[in-house]
């Protein structure tokens, strides 16, 4: 395939422009592999060292993204969104212009695992409402997430519609609580054959759990929850402030 030559633009802001093109007239599309750096030299006529430099910066700019011994592949868009608020994900996603189908895996009384009666600070014989949904978005889940809250914390949670409705927005209206904070972190997850093929078998089987814990106007929990996320569409950005950020990468289609 032959490019334009631009006498302006050095080789390697060439090679960038002409991946560029492709991707955004979709002749490339998310998950193609491009050729290797050696494959490109030859294609432009040049050093590795310039072919390295136009692929760091496509890298850079999430064009496209690398996976060690396999190549670099063409990335999806991002979409910047902050999580400074206590906004639900369906909430989230709509300011960014996205509608979000969610489907209920389960509702259902548990006898809680240490790590969720912690979080809730549940009395030994106490049990926790355990909430799981998978998130679609155009399609395709995004996310799922998993809520647990103490079982005698309001009776109208289990006879709600939890497909369409928001668990931040029933425990105010229904439950009369008031959400003041979410302490939030961040793990690598080890997930279970079931998760990954409800979250659609990525092709490149990357993922992110965003983990916390979410209190009342009185600051006591009532919400702990587990969100797995396709680490192919979320990007975590940090500020300098230590405000967290996730970059929901858009979807095709």
């Amino acid at each position: 395939m032959e490019y334009p030559e631009n006498s302006y633009l050095t080789k390697h802001r060439q090679i960038i422009e002409a991946l560029t093109a492709q991707i955004q007239a979709n002749q490339l599309k998310p998950y193609d592999r491009l050729p290797s750096e050696k494959e490109l030299c030859a294609q432009w006529q040049t050093s590795r060292s310039t072919v390295r430099k136009a692929m760091d910066q496509l890298a850079d700019r999430e064009r496209i993204f690398r996976v060690p011994g396999k190549g670099s592949f063409v990335a999806f868009p991002k979409i910047l969104h902050q999580t400074s608020q206590i906004l639900s994900f369906t909430e989230k996603m709509k300011a960014q212009g996205l509608e979000v189908e969610t489907k209920l895996i389960l509702k259902e009384l548990i006898d809680p695992s240490e790590e969720v009666a912690a979080a809730l600070k549940l009395a030994k014989s106490a049990r926790a409402l355990k909430i799981q949904r998978l998130r679609i978005v155009k399609g395709e889940p995004m996310v799922l997430q998993t809520a647990f809250m103490p079982a005698n914390l309001c009776e109208n949670l289990m006879k709600e519609d939890l497909e369409s409705q928001s668990l931040n927005r029933l425990f105010q209206e229904q439950c009369d609580i008031r959400l003041s904070r979410s302490d939030i972190w961040i793990e690598a997850p080890i997930i279970s054959k079931k998760e990954k093929k409800l979250l659609g078998n990525p092709h490149v089987p990357l993922f992110l759990a965003v983990v916390g814990v979410t209190f009342d106007q009185n600051g006591k929990p009532v919400r702990f929850s587990r969100g797995i996320f396709r680490g192919d569409r979320v990007r975590l950005k940090i500020s300098d402030s230590a405000v967290f950020e996730l970059d929901y990468s858009s979807l095709l289609g």
